[in-house]
């Protein structure tokens, strides 16, 4: 028996490996089943007291991922009182295209890339919300695994390493469901690896690659997200060149094919053009708005130590960062566990004392080098035009070296034979494990308290004093603990939907636009829950506003004095007032309406969602507010108006 069980644990990894992509799919299927999901929704039930309704299994939800479970996720949820229309009247109080700015599903065809939110389209809200959350982690593992063992070139155990790195790590999980930061890693990865398969397949399975290939370069052009899609596009296109270069006769593989890649590339485009060309209206709106389309950046004047602060990522999941230069909170402060410089040693060592030359190797150095430029120096107008950096944004642009250090860190260690001695391997450990928690206090100060310095240094030490040495089974699954505590631990493992759909609150409201369709507005929250009546289907004024509705703050604001307030992508705040009524600006993706009620009729509101308990004062003679439903913190108006 002892033996038999030693055997069977023995042998355990390679069945687990033959049997992956099985595996894989039945925990993605139970998923489904029980509507399992990481989002933070389950602060809804808290904050309109009903802790009981949360559905957090494990770990606890994210305040600061607002973007996620205030704005993403009700926007997603609000399309099933849309019947999944292109264009919604649910979002703004208005007709808004639904698909072109934090797009969601839809009934059309370029839905086909974008994958995780097919769900949506045939299951019910909770299972939706796990086939979009799950499907995303799922699907960008088994790319990172492929993509390390077939383009990296490392073995199983690194590939593993490097997979939970990728999927798991601190800026995927703290961004986990917008800017498509799933689909921008997972497609770019996938159309190098499969660019790679179709090169070196000679049968007719070449041609399922290559459809592979158009899918992926579909999800990530679909994306939407130029501020990571450029320097991504940019690793990837790198990648591209050194696969391509590496492959004798490359491009006699793709000339006997070239009908099929002709019609193939047609039929990509075809249906993302048709997207593009009917938002053509929302391009040219958000083209003009002061946020984000005013927006060209240059960059230039980063401080290139920031490239050492990954190793704050492990405290994250567990306290509060402090404001320091472009990381100003938890997910700003999220990237990848680069171990920068790590790859660039191992760089250095083959290139030129094992006189190994490594394209891939070369080429990420050098965009690795050109990007840091960019941070550091800053590039003339011209040359960020003509690169597209002008796109991103200066943090965008560290997490992308990251990922590149990571590349060529892996890279490395596929190829170099590992020949360093104890001492050796504790002292680039030590050295940059130090330098890490130096880089660290030099930007944080008093909040790298001796504790997290600690564990800052501890954590790196041991990280690459096993990468860099002979990769035993016992390392691997170390190594890999420790990459899911800094990367799994940020988002709650969640059950269903009742932590909204189970609120009294909620289901009158669902109750009342069932019936009217009459628009809505929220005064008195904080924004974070200006999102909350879409998902019961209530068409809402200050809903999240993607793209400005100019013509109804217009009617308010007859002078105009305070256009280049509200014509912008942002976050509304109503709180009523006797006095006159007043736009002010609060950050670059918020601005408060100080709004007299007496406005209310240009507005063409019926209801009010409010957490103030006597709007009945603000009645007038041309107004009548009318309380006709109350739950704990939350209450509901009617708005009469009077015939003029």
């Amino acid at each position: 028996m002892k033996d038999f069980l030693s055997r069977t644990l023995e042998e355990l990894p390679e069945i687990i490996f033959r049997l992956r992509f099985y595996l894989c799919a039945a925990i993605f299927l139970l998923c489904i089943i029980f509507e399992i999901h990481g989002s933070s929704t389950s602060l809804y039930a808290g904050f309109f007291g009903y802790p009981e309704l949360s559905g957090n299994l494990l770990g606890h939800s994210r305040p600061i991922r607002s973007d996620e479970w205030a704005v993403f996720t009700p926007f997603a949820l609000s399309q099933y009182f849309n019947d999944f229309g292109f264009m919604t009247e649910i979002i703004r109080g208005t007709t808004t295209n639904i698909f072109i700015v934090y797009g969601q599903a839809v009934h059309h065809l370029a839905m086909i890339f974008r994958p995780a939110q097919l769900g949506y389209l045939f299951l019910d809200a909770g299972s939706g919300l796990a086939f979009f959350w799950y499907g995303r982690i799922i699907a960008l593992f088994i790319v990172s695994f492929e993509f390390a063992r077939k383009v990296l070139n490392t073995n199983r155990s690194l590939a593993l390493i490097y997979a939970i790195m990728i999927t798991f790590s601190p800026l995927a999980q703290w961004w986990w469901s917008v800017n498509s930061v799933a689909e921008i890693l997972g497609a770019g990865q996938g159309i190098v690896l499969f660019w790679k398969l179709y090169l070196t397949q000679e049968d007719r399975k070449r041609f399922l690659y290559a459809v592979m290939v158009l899918w992926c370069s579909g999800i990530f052009i679909m994306g939407i997200y130029p501020a990571w899609q450029v320097p991504f596009g940019w690793v990837f296109l790198m990648c591209l060149i050194a696969v391509t270069a590496g492959i004798t006769d490359a491009w006699k593989h793709f000339r006997r094919d070239i009908i099929f890649w002709l019609i193939g590339i047609v039929l990509i485009l075809a249906p993302i053009c048709h997207v593009f060309y009917i938002s053509l209206d929302v391009v040219e709106i958000t083209r003009a708005t002061e946020y984000p389309g005013t927006r060209f950046v240059a960059v230039g004047g980063l401080n290139i130590l920031y490239q050492m602060l990954y190793g704050i990522c492990i405290a994250l999941p567990f306290s509060e960062v402090i404001p320091s230069g472009i990381i100003s909170n938890n997910c700003e402060g999220a990237t990848f566990f680069s171990l920068t410089p790590l790859g660039l040693i191992l760089f250095v060592l083959l290139t030129f004392k094992y006189k190994k030359f490594d394209l891939m190797m070369t080429l990420l150095v050098a965009l690795s080098i050109f990007m840091m430029i960019w941070e550091v120096i800053g590039f003339p107008e011209f040359l960020a035009k003509i690169t597209m950096m002008s796109m991103s944004l200066g943090n965008r642009v560290r997490n992308v070296i990251d990922f590149i250090q990571l590349l060529i860190l892996f890279r490395g260690l596929s190829l170099i034979d590992f020949n360093f001695n104890r001492v050796t391997k504790i002292l680039i450990a030590g050295i940059i494990s130090v330098a890490c928690s130096v880089a660290a206090y030099n930007f944080f100060g008093e909040w790298i308290v001796f504790g997290r310095a600690l564990s800052i240094t501890s954590f790196v030490f041991i990280t690459i004093y096993f990468l860099i040495g002979q990769m035993t089974k016992l390392r691997t699954v170390i190594l890999v603990v420790m990459m899911l505590a800094i990367g799994a631990t940020v988002n709650p493992i969640a059950h269903g939907v009742d932590c909204i759909y189970k609120i009294p609150i909620g289901q009158k409201i669902a109750e009342i636009a069932s019936n009217d369709k009459s628009l809505w507005i929220v005064e008195g929250f904080d924004v974070t829950l200006n999102n909350f009546p879409i998902m019961f289907g209530a068409p809402t004024v200050n809903s999240v506003n993607t793209y400005p509705v100019l013509e109804r703050w217009q009617k308010i604001d007859s002078t105009g004095e305070n256009f280049k307030i509200y014509n912008r992508y942002a976050h509304i705040s109503i709180t009523f007032t006797n006095d006159k009524t007043s736009f002010n600006l609060k950050r670059l993706d918020l601005f408060a309406l100080t709004l007299n009620p007496i406005e209310l009729p240009k507005l063409d509101v019926k209801y009010i969602f409010s957490n103030t308990k006597d709007l009945e004062k603000f009645s007038s003679a041309n107004v009548t507010i009318t309380k006709i439903f109350e739950d704990r913190i939350s209450y509901i108006y009617r708005i009469d108006y009077a015939d003029i």
